[in-house]
């Protein structure tokens, strides 16, 4: 859910910062387009007025121009070519004078000074003044017409007009001018207003953006401390997880005890039951136990499937934690379960470990996490506290050592294949076998032996590593064609039912299967019995055979022999090692071997240490022994056959 949440976040910021960026972009556009436009705008009108004011003042010039034809007309009349010669420049001057006064018109019309009334009536006044002036001219022209002194007089009269045009183009001009000025302030009032109105989308752009920032600083705020709470907590069951608790005795430097609890029998309920029950039995014991600690003010997370740790900070007295890890125990075993009506067995094992000030954290949580798990030993009391000189602890840390260094001791082979010979205790000449023994090797090729290092294989689900090493080690041997070998399969590997297939076509592909006698205790085989069935029948099947090893010292029960279907019974040796001190020992060996025989087994008597109780197997019929006083294991290549 926080995962789809930040990338909601990213897609949604990724849109904001677009947008934003898209409206600054489509308002400096927006403000340049009207800039161009004012600017285009203002051009144009600056043009037309000063178009209407040039063709006003050439006008005005043309006018001025008018007059002083006038005064040549006046002047230069003393001959008629001369006077004729004033009237064709007149003349010229009225037509161009006119047109001019079209030009005057169209700018007006265009730009508006002044609307069209003004024009109308210099075209008035232009009309009046030169048929005035050309009706005097033409008088003057006439055979004895009019005289200078007359004509003047009567020019004069028709000068009005030409006053009032040119007052009325000085209007137009300033008109003109006063326009120009408007347009010029017209121009800085639209920036102005353009101006306000960038600054105000600037202003409502800064406060989105604001409002944004805000936005994704409070979410990612929210999905920071999100991360940091399921980086600190279990998602399940919301207790702190061990980085948290990491955190939480960070923050002890005086020191306290630290509570390993470790729930029993959880596995079997997530088993029986579902994943989905026991993830709701924890969460329940979980609210149960946080409501216990608080009353104690400890800390308590989750550091396991089934595995808890309770901190109590900057406590020194063991009695008082002690006393509250019985609490949580009697809390945890008083939790009522029930899976279909069926209630069920819960248990919690602790282990306690005083850390002194400036304590490492890693180092005091597996010393708890080791006095719990002595806690957790069938027989111990269900609260463990951590001592050095334990026996358990002693025995405990020594197999740890082992389960680190056996991986590699495979992978480098540091082991060895020794062989004890297996004899037969009849004189009608039948084959014995040999057991393969496995031997460590240190790094200067000496022997370990396997009391050393196979408890550990075992305890820590090192074994199906350890058997297949043998196995494959064994048929790569250059064996004995007329020898068999036994050889042990654990209780790991019996129940490992992938591993079968594999198994079967090694041993096939080796030809070597009806030279392997596969041993399985009889502990291994009732843990896991169609599993043991399975590879008995399929081993067998391609000419293999089965031993069930240490018959007597488990179940012990006679009916799982039909179930089983093995060639041979090895008597377990607490049976056989105390064989004639007294008359029930042997009646209870007796009573295994001829139920042996009437099931058509072979029976073998192990631990068989002295001649005397070797003379007793014979005398019971016993089929083989194995001992050290019968034969030492020797290494298995120096061995070729079996003999007596």
């Amino acid at each position: 859910m926080l995962y789809i949440e930040s990338k909601r976040l990213g897609r949604s910021t990724v849109i904001g910062l677009l947008s934003i960026t898209f409206v600054i972009l489509i308002q400096g556009l927006f403000g340049a387009l009207k800039m161009v436009e004012f600017n285009d705008d203002l051009s144009d009108s600056l043009v037309l007025f000063s178009d209407t004011q040039l063709e006003a003042l050439t006008l005005k010039g043309m006018l001025i121009n008018l007059r002083k034809l006038e005064k040549d007309i006046l002047l230069y009349n003393q001959s008629p070519t001369d006077l004729q010669r004033e009237n064709n420049r007149w003349q010229k001057a009225l037509l161009k004078t006119e047109q001019q006064f079209s030009i005057m018109e169209l700018e007006l019309r265009e730009s508006h000074v002044m609307g069209s009334v003004p024009i109308i009536e210099l075209k008035n006044s232009f009309r009046s003044y030169s048929d005035g002036i050309t009706t005097v001219v033409q008088a003057m022209l006439q055979q004895g017409g009019m005289q200078q002194n007359a004509a003047m007089q009567a020019m004069a009269q028709f000068k009005k007009h030409i006053y009032s045009m040119e007052h009325q183009i000085d209007v137009i001009v300033e008109a003109a001018e006063a326009q120009e000025v408007n347009s010029l302030i017209q121009l800085e009032d639209n920036k102005r207003n353009l101006f306000w109105m960038l600054g105000l989308f600037g202003v409502v752009s800064i406060l989105i953006s604001i409002l944004l920032s805000s936005w994704i600083v409070r979410k990612n705020m929210h999905i920071s401390r999100s991360l940091e709470y399921q980086a600190l907590h279990d998602s399940l069951t919301g207790l702190m997880n061990r980085r948290g608790l990491a955190i939480a005795m960070q923050n002890s430097p005086r020191g306290g005890i630290l509570a390993y609890l470790d729930l029993d029998h959880f596995k079997l309920i997530n088993d029986l039951c579902g994943h989905g029950v026991g993830d709701d039995l924890l969460i329940k014991l979980s609210n149960k136990l946080q409501m216990s600690c608080q009353q104690f003010d400890c800390d308590l997370a989750r550091v396991g499937g089934d595995e808890f740790i309770v901190w109590l900070n900057d406590v020194k007295d063991m009695d008082h934690a002690q006393n509250i890890a019985r609490q949580l125990v009697t809390l945890v075993e008083e939790h009522q379960f029930e899976w279909m009506g069926q209630p069920m067995e819960l248990g919690v094992s602790i282990g306690l470990a005083l850390g002194k000030a400036n304590f490492l954290a890693t180092e005091l949580i597996s010393r708890a996490d080791a006095a719990c798990r002595i806690a957790k030993i069938p027989g111990n009391a269900k609260v463990s506290i951590y001592e050095e000189s334990d026996p358990n602890l002693v025995e405990l840390r020594r197999q740890e050592s082992w389960a680190a260094k056996i991986p590699s001791m495979i992978i480098n082979s540091n082991f060895c294949l020794f062989g004890q010979k297996i004899i037969p205790l009849d004189s009608d000449g039948a084959a014995g076998h040999i057991e393969v023994l496995l031997r460590g090797l240190n790094k200067n090729g000496e022997i370990i032996l396997p009391e050393l290092f196979l408890p550990a294989a075992e305890r820590f689900g090192l074994m199906p590593k350890i058997d297949r090493w043998v196995i494959e080690t064994l048929l790569s041997s250059n064996l004995d064609n007329k020898s068999q070998f036994s050889v042990n399969l654990s209780a790991h590997t019996l129940a490992d039912k992938a591993y079968l297939p594999e198994l079967v076509n090694l041993i096939f592909a080796s030809g070597k299967a009806n030279q392997l006698i596969f041993e399985i205790t009889e502990s291994a085989a009732m843990s896991s019995i169609a599993t043991a069935q399975e590879y008995i029948s399929s081993l067998k099947a391609i000419g293999c055979k089965f031993s069930l090893d240490d018959f007597g010292s488990g179940f012990s029960s006679f009916s799982y022999l039909r179930d089983l279907d093995v060639d041979f019974l090895k008597i377990d040796g607490s049976l056989i090692k105390v064989l004639g001190q007294k008359d029930s020992d042997a009646a209870l060996v007796q009573a295994i071997v001829s139920m042996a025989a009437a099931l058509g087994l072979k029976t073998i008597g192990e631990y068989v240490e002295t001649p005397q109780i070797a003379e007793i197997l014979a005398q019971m019929k016993v089929d083989y022994a194995q001992g050290f006083k019968l034969h030492k294991p020797e290494p298995l290549e120096q061995l070729t056959s079996c003999s007596t």
